[in-house]
């Protein structure tokens, strides 16, 4: 039986596969998700989670995709020696950790590797199963982009386990120990705690942070007229050199037949800027006026830097004591 924990499109994928190859297998999450149908069963705890997985302990294939919940070492040892397997997305040990994208995006980096590899207690750590190296297209520029290549390729490598162990094709305690001495790790970003702007960087770094927090995500945040707004759509220009004083001030603003967009003083030239809303989705493109100023208070810059977190019931900033 393979078993598979978590619901997102990865998931839904796979088992639209393996539902079309007759391979029987289970999936496990805490949401509604009629997608699956009768082999979904919808789980509130870890503990109910430990049960049903238990149930084919012993000749089963158990894979983690985005699972809703954090596996403790003692939930993990009940599965020992062969384990519990989730899907990464980057070479590991390389940006091991969340958020992947956006983390891709501002580091500019275009290598990625679909890696199934043993959980362990430490995050992204465990020896790998199973990796196919690639490359993101040249025309991945917001998260939305890369996150439809990620879940592709991981798709693929999932895809080629399940038929593997489905066929004895593969034995699951064949690992490969990770180079931990190369290891970088990076935490969960959240755009509502994370993503505001300091308007003292480089253009092209504000371009960054703007595009790292793109559909799907909220955007970049900032203050105008002492209200926060989300910024996206965004580009820089080396196209002009600006005192220190101007960075952030709209300085023209165009409609043009398809768009309409705000172009910035930076630091080192121009951030065009084609959306701006608030934060109840109203479209500001129109209000904000040539002479309005964009900024930010230590304050938020500071909270931004804060360690972001998952919950039980979501994301929120790692209490500082």
């Amino acid at each position: 039986m393979i078993q598979i924990i978590g619901h997102n499109e990865i998931v839904i994928n796979l088992s639209r596969t393996l539902k079309s190859k007759n391979i029987p297998f289970r999936v496990f999450s805490n949401k509604d998700l009629t997608e699956i149908g009768s082999e979904y069963l919808k789980l509130n705890t870890l503990e109910e989670l430990k049960n049903e997985l238990i149930k084919e302990k012993g000749n089963t294939l158990i894979i983690s995709a985005g699972a809703p919940w954090i596996f403790t070492p003692a939930f993990l040892q009940t599965f020992e020696p062969q384990g519990i397997f989730n899907i990464h997305g980057t070479p590991l040990p390389h940006d091991r950790g969340g958020t992947i994208v956006s983390w891709l995006i501002l580091n500019k980096k275009r290598i990625g590797n679909a890696i199934i590899h043993k959980i362990v207690k430490d995050p992204d750590a465990g020896p790998i199963l199973l990796d196919n190296e690639f490359i993101y297209p040249t025309n991945c520029h917001y998260p939305n982009d890369y996150l439809k290549e990620y879940n592709l390729q991981q798709e693929r490598v999932a895809t080629d386990l399940c038929l593997k162990w489905h066929n004895g094709e593969i034995d699951l305690t064949k690992t490969s120990e990770q180079p931990h001495y190369l290891s970088s790790y990076w935490p969960r970003l959240n755009a509502h705690f994370n993503a505001w702007i300091d308007w003292n960087w480089s253009g092209e770094d504000i371009e960054l942070l703007i595009r790292a927090f793109d559909e799907p995500y909220a955007g970049a945040q900032a203050l105008w007229r002492g209200k926060k707004v989300w910024l996206k759509k965004a580009f820089f220009q080396k196209d002009a050199n600006y005192h220190p004083f101007q960075w952030g001030l709209v300085y023209r603003y165009r409609q043009l037949s398809n768009t309409a967009y705000y172009a910035i003083a930076v630091n080192g030239g121009t951030l065009y800027v084609e959306s701006c809303i608030d934060s109840e989705g109203n479209n500001l493109m129109k209000k904000i006026k040539e002479g309005d100023r964009f900024y930010n208070t230590d304050e938020q810059l500071v909270s931004s830097k804060q360690r972001t977190v998952k919950t039980s019931t979501g994301f929120e900033l790692q209490d500082p004591l």
